[in-house]
Parts: C-alpha cells; structure tokens; sequence
C-alpha cells in the first residue's frame, strides 16, 4: 500500500466518527429515520466512505471512489435522500481528514474532491437545474425571504439547495415518484425547519416561478403535485 493510503487507513475509525457527527445535528435524521437507525447506517457509511478512499488512494486512482459516490447516491435517493445529503458526508469526511492534517494540497483532499465532483449531473434536466442552482436559489428567497425573521436567509438558502437536490435527482432517474413521495413526507416535517409563518407549499409555488424558464421536465415534475397536495393546497 501507498504511504498516504496507509496513513489514512490508520485512522479510519476517528475520521468516519468525526465526518458523520456535524450530520447528525440535522433534525431530519432523526424524523425520517429514528436516530438510532440513522446513527447506525450513518456510522456504517462513513467507515465504507473511509475504505473506499483507502482502496482509491492505494490504486492512484480517484475513479474508485467517483464510481462508488455515484453507485451509493443511486441507492440512497430510493431510500429517501438525495445527492445532497451524500455531499454533505463527503464534505465531513473532508473537514475530517483536513483535522487530521491532510489539507487542501493532500491527495486524500483531492479524491474526496473528485467524488463530490461526481455526484454532479453531467448532462440532461437534472445538469440545466444543478449548473442554474445560484440563480435560482437566489430567485426563490427573494420570494419568500420578506416574512421571516432577521438571519433566516442561510437556512432559507439550505432549504432551497435541498429541493433542488431532491428535484433533480428525480428528473435524472426518471422517478416522479420519488419526488412526491419526498413531498408528502416533507409536508409533515416541516414544521421542524423552523421557517415559519413560510409553508411548504409557499416555497415551493417560488420554485415553480423560478423555474418558469428551466427545463420542461422540471416545469412538468412541479405542476405535477401529489393527489394529497392537490385536496390540502386547492
């Protein structure tokens, strides 16, 4: 094995541990899953992340763990989640190796770098909604933004990135059902982003607004709103 492979593999158990603990602050993990669970296959997760990046790094070769991200985002985004969520465990995976004294010019860096690279969509509706995401986000809080209370604008912000995530997963696998099931649960989880008197629906009818110009297929997906929403929101 590589010497950077082996220092990274040395240290799997703290690096998996510490990627994972900032996620877990999130109260979606708990409502969707139960903490438990979530810890359980989270925790699982990060120590497979850890591996990957051992085997990528011992080959020289990024592709191993590019392959693996979007393998994993495939299965993960019919369990509920998006390509987001697994962006955001790279992301901690990265913090974590930077802690552990691989910064920005060390190859593990570089690879988890990659593969976050590889979760973008590279062509199709789903690539015209992620290259225009700036564009949108900001079309949507200026929207929805002026009810709410002073310094909501990041979360506002985060919110917006996650629909868009969940959206554009959806258009890339041909799945409208995974959206409006992500929907009709979301409705109910609400609550808990603490952006009230802002709804659900407000934000997502900004979405539509926004998107008016985008691809068809998003137009289409969002017109589309689950039978439940259609009785609720009419």
């Amino acid at each position: 094995m590589s010497h950077v492979s082996l220092q990274v593999e040395a240290r799997t158990t703290p690096l998996a541990s510490a990627s994972v603990q900032a996620l877990y602050e999130d109260p979606f993990w708990a409502a969707r899953y139960g903490l438990p669970r979530a810890r359980r296959f989270g925790d699982e997760d990060a120590v497979f992340h850890v591996r990957y990046l051992v085997q990528a790094l011992d080959a020289e070769r990024p592709a191993i763990l590019e392959d693996y991200a979007r393998w994993l985002r495939t299965l993960l985004v019919t369990r509920g989640m998006c390509s987001l969520h697994l962006d955001q465990h790279f992301e901690g995976l990265d913090r974590a190796l930077q802690a552990e004294g691989f910064g920005p010019d060390s190859l593990p860096h570089a690879y988890v770098q990659s593969a976050r690279q590889a979760l973008r969509y590279k062509d199709g509706p789903a690539h015209a909604v992620e290259a225009d995401a700036a564009a949108i986000i900001s079309a949507v809080v200026r929207r929805t933004e002026g009810p709410l209370p002073p310094g909501s604008r990041p979360r506002l912000e985060q919110e917006v990135r996650l629909q868009l995530s969940y959206l554009a997963d959806a258009l890339a696998l041909g799945r409208d059902d995974l959206w409006h099931a992500h929907l009709r649960w979301y409705e109910g989880f609400w609550p808990q982003r603490g952006l009230s008197p802002l709804n659900l629906a407000h934000l997502l009818d900004a979405l539509r607004a926004a998107l008016r110009d985008g691809p068809p297929e998003a137009r289409t997906l969002l017109a589309r709103m689950p039978d439940s929403w259609e009785e609720t929101h009419s």
